[in-house]
């Protein structure tokens, strides 16, 4: 004799759109594009010695306050926009979108456990340390081992974790092939331009981000991460 559940059937039709859903969509396009604005107005080419980047940020405190402020800022914003993104390509390729996550966010995380360098350069100044001693203030500490290795566990992780959730929207056609090329190869131009001081090339790099987050955003905010709750 046939039977009919009395639970009903698994939908696949997403929920509408909710605040958190439209805030982390527009969080994966903001930031990037404020991390971009404060490599854009930062006093100093990143391919400095200690000795120019001091002198350089006590010439232009007020410049390096703002640039400090922007990717303190653009760093939180970004954090839910990485998670919406990182929760799509997921939802679409789960190995490569949950790798890429992890280690994009945990590259970040490295990244902001590091001395911010300007900002205490800006509250040495502030209390009359002379420029001298705080580039070798500057110097002392980007040699201890305990900066050194989460900047290049940054630096890896960010890399290699962009280009996996490039290569799983790519895979699934979530952005347009073009935006998800852009999303692979943000991360490198990003490293380029940092070590050689280009700053354009670090600003472009985080432009190049932002477009592919913004696509994903946009799928994110309209279908939600394709992921639906059964009834238990």
């Amino acid at each position: 004799m046939a039977t009919t559940s009395s639970h009903p059937p698994t939908t696949t039709e997403p929920a509408p759109a909710g605040t958190a859903r439209r805030l982390a969509g527009l969080a994966a396009v903001l930031g990037p594009l404020l991390l971009g604005a404060a490599f854009l107005i930062s006093p100093y080419d990143t391919n400095a010695d200690a000795d120019e980047i001091a002198r350089v940020i006590a010439a232009h405190q007020g410049a390096t306050e703002a640039s400090v402020w922007l990717w303190t800022v653009g760093t939180v914003v970004l954090a839910p926009g990485l998670i919406a993104v990182g929760l799509l390509a997921t939802a679409r390729s789960a190995k490569l979108g949950l790798w890429g996550s992890v280690l994009f966010g945990t590259g970040l995380l490295a990244i902001t456990a590091t001395p911010s360098l300007d900002a205490v350069a800006l509250g040495a100044l502030d209390k009359g340390v002379d420029v001298d001693t705080l580039a070798k203030v500057a110097k002392g500490t980007n040699d201890l081992l305990v900066v050194g290795v989460p900047i290049l566990y940054f630096i890896a992780a960010h890399v290699i974790g962009a280009i996996l959730l490039g290569v799983a929207l790519l895979r699934s056609r979530t952005v347009p092939v073009w935006a998800a090329w852009l999303l692979i190869l943000a991360m490198p131009f990003n490293v380029a331009g940092y070590a050689s001081g280009i700053d354009p090339v670090t600003v472009l790099s985080f432009v190049m981000l932002a477009v592919p987050f913004g696509y994903a955003a946009l799928a994110f905010v309209r279908h939600g991460t394709g992921w639906v709750r059964g009834t238990p």
